[in-house]
């Protein structure tokens, strides 16, 4: 194992809480990186060096020897599997710090082992998420042999039945950009894991601060009660609403399922509503049927002349009002301007597609490519390219 120099810091912080004398951590090279005395951070430790390549139980120094980088004082292994990962060393008389050493030992050793259990589960959390992403957001995968392999790896099963529904903190933008915010977000996705591993529900992971649920294959009405209990506990816990998205439960493809699923969310965060059914919408069942070329064409038309920074201003801006319902004064605060500086970007924004959102009869072409562009977006594709490459 490699003590990392972010766990070495960690451990030597933390331990020199407890005891007075300078503490330094050597890794398997035995190079100090970590110490009470940051001027010796980064410098070599003979005493380290003899326990590594000695496998010495303990390296005694009586005085201090600055040839050598060393200081009075005792050096024991850091031992975890029967293996030296490094060494603690501890300056002092040895009568004074023989028995405050070996219980800092054990402590770092406790720590390092934690560290490692902390570090094996992240790496696991991640070849879990990138299966995931694969599975259901990266759409036309080739290999469905070497995915099915990879699934039974991590003991999941992709040809059993399966539904999606995504989850997420409702008016979610506004919690991004802030520590106060992501901490929010970061609580949200604890509070998640909680509720579904006390409904033995495993296959869930996080993708834009979202979560992407995955249950076992049942009833629409009964992936609704169960959304609500977890929308339920969320508010219990941290006062805040969700918005969630249910597929349609039609599609044996999971990935056809996650875009249904979408759909869902981005409708319900869009209308600020709770839970929304892939089954019971319109519009998006509409547009699903609509081959990619005729939606490409349809976004030329609207947004054809402008440029990649106004293009993101106007999606901006569009989704902006829409969610505000068309007020401006709650659009313009959603996106930190003045009101007549909205205004203004409508205008302009009339100026260069043509249509004014404010108006009834102009509107609906705007929302529909709205919808669109966002449909595009959330399956990974790059607008900008897409647009400009359409002739």
């Amino acid at each position: 194992m490699h003590i990392s120099k972010n766990s070495a810091t960690h451990i030597v912080e933390e331990i020199s809480k407890l005891v007075k004398q300078n503490i330094n951590l050597m890794d398997e090279t035995g190079h100090i990186i970590a110490s009470c005395d940051k001027s010796r951070i980064g410098n070599f430790h003979y005493g380290a060096y003899k326990i590594i390549s000695e496998c010495l139980d303990e390296y005694i120094i009586d005085e201090d020897d600055a040839s050598k980088g060393i200081k009075k004082g005792i050096n024991l292994p850091l031992e975890l599997d029967g293996e030296i990962v490094g060494v603690i060393g501890m300056t002092g008389m040895y009568d004074e710090v023989i028995s405050s050493i070996k219980l800092v030992k054990k402590m770092t050793e406790i720590l390092l082992m934690e560290s490692r259990v902390s570090y094996h589960q992240l790496m696991d959390k991640r070849v879990r998420n990138a299966f995931f992403e694969e599975w259901l957001i990266n759409s036309g995968y080739k290999n469905t042999d070497e995915l099915e392999d990879r699934g039974k790896s991590l003991g999941i099963d992709i040809n059993r039945p399966r539904r999606v529904f995504i989850a997420s903190i409702d008016e979610l933008d506004n919690y991004k950009d802030s520590q106060e915010g992501q901490s929010k977000i970061a609580k949200f996705e604890n509070d998640v894991a909680a509720f579904l591993n006390r409904n033995n529900c495993k296959t869930h992971f996080r993708n834009a601060s979202r979560q992407i649920i995955i249950v076992d294959d049942k009833p629409t009405a009964n992936i609704v009660e169960f959304a609500k209990e977890l929308a339920d506990y969320i508010w219990n816990k941290e006062n805040v609403e969700l918005n969630i998205g249910i597929d349609g439960g039609s599609s044996d493809d999971m990935h056809i399922s996650y875009i249904q699923a979408h759909r869902a969310w981005s409708a319900a965060a869009t209308e600020h509503e709770q839970i929304t059914c892939y089954e019971n919408m319109s519009l998006e069942l509409l547009l699903s049927s609509v081959p990619m070329e005729v939606k490409l064409e349809y976004l030329k038309k609207i947004f054809g002349n402008s440029t990649n920074e106004e293009l993101a201003e106007q999606i901006s801006l569009l989704k902006a009002y829409f969610n505000a319902q068309g007020s401006i004064q709650t659009a313009a605060d959603n996106l930190y301007i003045h009101k007549n500086t909205l205004q203004y970007r409508i205008t302009k924004l009339k100026e260069q597609t043509g249509y004014d959102v404010r108006k009834p009869s102009e509107c609906p072409a705007l929302f529909l490519a709205y919808t669109i562009a966002e449909e595009i977006e959330s399956e990974n594709y790059d607008l900008n390219v897409l647009l400009h490459n359409t002739k």
